[in-house]
């Protein structure tokens, strides 16, 4: 019995120690392609209320031409759409090199995974949006007729692929099919991003404002202000929406309901396209360790 009390002891303590312990959450962590061929990350971790204090950091300035989109998939490997020279580069968490796609891939705009893993690339020159298995093996292509933009998934797995050109949002479905489109309130759309209701949004590149749409593609309203051509978004996990100002180089903070919170300088022109790591599932609490452990204690007893 005393040594399970140790051994309990010795358990939450660690566990409370990680818990009390300062780390950078993926949540924090904003990744952004820029206008000089670097990847960069910005930790929003310190900032106090709504003042963001966000600290730069170059993860990536290597292989890169004419870097637009970016997507980092389940293990945390960064995946950025090479515009300039028509290919996908591959890095791992750490900002090493991997590999190349140069399959099917023509002057690459944005890109997005699906629940599966597989990785979707817009094509802007050809318009077409084409699809990579995990390995990066090349499957099928999705014929838009329009410049694809940007990319995003909704939770059932439609793409929406908005058309920087013609003012419109397509649908597709699983199969590649297309499934309707989306159009009214929009200018020049660039990124897509969903929130964790299901409403969609799109920066609109002329417009200088962000439109949300509902699940059904119904206009809800538009988010204006503190914005210079903005093209990327990104939705943290909260509902913060974070758009990238590729004009003046800066990234802004807008709350849930679309009230300006606050920007910072990324030291760079043109902030194209933004990106979270994807968190599937959640870590349980420090508390549902030491229940269970508590819980496995008294059986053992």
């Amino acid at each position: 019995m005393k040594l399970q009390l140790r051994s309990l002891t010795a358990t939450l303590a660690v566990l409370f120690s990680l818990a009390s312990s300062p780390m950078v959450r993926a949540v924090d962590l904003i990744y952004a392609t820029l206008e000089d061929d670097t990847i960069a990350t910005f930790d929003i971790s310190s900032g106090v209320g709504n003042t963001i204090a966000a600290t730069k950091a170059t993860l990536i300035s290597s292989n890169l031409s004419g870097v637009r989109g970016i997507a980092l998939d389940l293990a945390g490997n960064i995946y950025a759409a090479n515009n300039a020279i028509s290919s996908i580069s591959k890095y791992n968490s750490s900002g090493s090199y991997l590999s190349n796609i140069t399959s099917n891939v023509s002057r690459p705009q944005s890109l997005a995974f699906d629940s599966s893993g597989s990785l979707y690339v817009a094509n802007i020159l050809d318009k077409r949006v084409s699809k990579y298995d995990s390995s990066g093996a090349f499957q099928s292509n999705i014929t838009t007729g329009n410049q694809p933009t940007g990319l995003a998934f909704d939770n059932a797995g439609t793409l929406y692929v908005s058309n920087l050109q013609n003012n419109t949002i397509q649908k597709f479905d699983s199969n590649g099919s297309s499934s309707g489109s989306i159009s009214g309130n929009l200018n020049y759309p660039a990124g897509l991003a969903f929130d964790s209701a299901g409403y969609l949004y799109a920066a609109n590149y002329l417009g200088n404002s962000i439109t949300k749409f509902d699940s059904s593609g119904s206009y809800v309203s538009t988010i204006s202000g503190n914005m210079e051509s903005p093209f990327g978004l990104a939705i943290d996990s909260l509902d913060n929406i974070y758009v990238a100002n590729s004009s003046n180089g800066t990234i802004s903070k807008f709350s849930p309901t679309g009230t300006f919170l606050s920007s910072w300088s990324t030291g760079s022109t043109g902030p194209f396209f933004l990106a979270f790591k994807p968190t599937p599932t959640a870590v349980p609490e420090p508390s549902t360790y030491a229940l269970a452990a508590i819980a496995s204690g008294v059986m053992a007893a």
